[in-house]
């Protein structure tokens, strides 16, 4: 019983770091004008028992560039941390880490656009479950 326990919080360990290590684009740049963001998510895995990773919907929300930093060519990298509910809905949303400029205005957009996704959730042993979801945002002006 006990052997099986920690099988199987090996195994759960084990999908959440490549989980949160490993990401690949979901959705090309969108651009009115030379800026762009850019939005990644974890990369789903499947094992034989059809347990999977939540995966985000198609059409999801992309972040607004805000005025104020894009006048003043502010880019930059924000990692946010989401918690995936078992309904598929964003539950909590957390600013982890940035990269290049940081500016709470891009915190506040990342969250604010990434707290409308949906998501397939998380399954294990056939069962909906809640997750955690890491999505890299990446803000840049094109200039």
């Amino acid at each position: 019983m006990a052997v099986a326990w920690l099988w199987g919080l090996l195994a759960l360990l084990v999908v959440t770091v490549f989980a949160v290590l490993g990401y690949r684009h979901l959705q090309t740049p969108v651009a009115a004008s030379p800026v762009s963001i850019t939005t990644a998510d974890t990369t789903s895995v499947v094992s034989i028992a059809g347990n999977r990773d939540a995966e985000p919907l198609a059409n999801n929300p992309t972040p607004d560039y805000p005025a104020a930093a894009l006048s003043a060519d502010i880019e930059g990298d924000v990692i946010v941390r989401l918690q995936v509910d078992a309904d598929g809905r964003v539950s909590q949303a957390t600013v982890i880490g940035h990269e290049g400029g940081i500016d709470p205005a891009l915190d506040q957009a990342a969250i604010a656009a990434l707290q409308q996704w949906r998501f397939q959730p998380a399954m294990r042993d056939g069962r909906a479950i809640n997750s955690v979801v890491q999505v890299p945002v990446e803000f840049r002006t094109g200039r």
